[in-house]
């Protein structure tokens, strides 16, 4: 990042911490606004730790990821109170490791903070989360295995791109890949009769004032949902400390569970997954979004 980059994002950092709105003040610079060119690919970040840091240190870290990309937002960034103000200070966060082989307990908190995959990837506004967790065999599980940074918790995003002129992004999740890693380490596995079921992560949606999504089943593809409903989903996730870690003191988390997003399923791949984004409630599933968000799973 260059010196004069450095100071908007300096001074944007200390706005956002002195001047935190409850409701998002964030917007992207779409339609005839737009200076990022169509098919633009966007940095994707690595997991990495959070435990015990404080808020606004993380806070610092978000905004440096906005600053990467900043012709996407119009004005300036201030990360939304209702989504990130009830982090608490030196907390631990459920980890990588934690989340995906030692489940709850003291080991929970090992590894990359799981939730910085969506803190750091602020434009990725809504993500995938594979039920991946606890399909290894914690007894077959070695140092070397810890220190892998490839290791293959879950799915990753491979790609994402914006049209921003035609109000549309795409990220690309190579689920084939990652069930070919696990086959390679089939003898470390405890279960692995379905990891094609996930979630959606869509509070970095909310943040940038997209406050309701719908999974549209004409526009998408080999995608499931157990959740029957047909109507707009209101996003309420944000981050706060929670005891579902089971570790002394409770850890920084993504809460809540949401029946509408969190129990989706890829029936055959190639899949897709269209989320229509709407800043207000629309009458209508039917009304055009205000943006569309492609999950693209090959």
């Amino acid at each position: 990042m260059s010196f004069a980059l450095s100071l908007v994002a300096m001074f944007f950092f200390y706005s956002s911490i002195n001047q935190c709105a409850k409701a998002s003040t964030n917007s992207l610079k779409l339609g005839p606004l737009s200076l990022l060119p169509d098919g633009s690919p966007l940095i994707l970040n690595r997991p990495q730790h959070f435990n015990y840091l404080l808020r606004n240190d993380i806070l610092r870290l978000r905004i440096n990821a906005v600053m990467t990309s900043r012709a996407l937002v119009d004005g300036a960034y201030v990360p939304t109170a209702a989504v990130f103000d009830e982090m608490i200070d030196s907390k631990p966060w459920w980890g990588m490791a934690g989340q995906y082989i030692w489940g709850e307990g003291k080991r929970s908190i090992e590894g990359p903070s799981e939730e910085s995959r969506f803190v750091l990837n602020p434009f990725l506004l809504v993500a995938a989360n594979p039920w991946t967790a606890k399909i290894w065999n914690p007894e077959q599980i070695t140092e070397d295995d810890l220190k892998n940074l490839d290791f293959p918790y879950t799915w990753t995003p491979e790609e994402l791109r914006y049209w921003p002129r035609r109000r549309m992004a795409q990220v690309i999740y190579d689920v084939t890949a990652y069930n070919g890693k696990l086959k390679q380490l089939d003898s470390k596995l405890e279960k692995t009769e379905d990891n094609l079921r996930f979630g959606l992560v869509a509070y970095n949606a909310r943040d940038f004032g997209y406050n309701f999504l719908y999974l549209s089943p004409r526009l998408s593809s080999n995608i499931e949902n157990s959740h029957k409903g047909k109507d707009v989903v209101e996003i309420k996730q944000y981050i706060h400390t929670g005891d579902s870690s089971k570790y002394p003191g409770g850890c920084n988390n993504m809460s809540p569970s949401m029946d509408e997003i969190d129990r989706l399923r890829i029936s055959a791949l190639p899949a897709r997954a269209t989320i229509l984004l709407w800043k207000s409630r629309p009458p209508m599933t039917s009304d055009p979004p205000d943006f569309s968000f492609v999950l693209d799973f090959k």
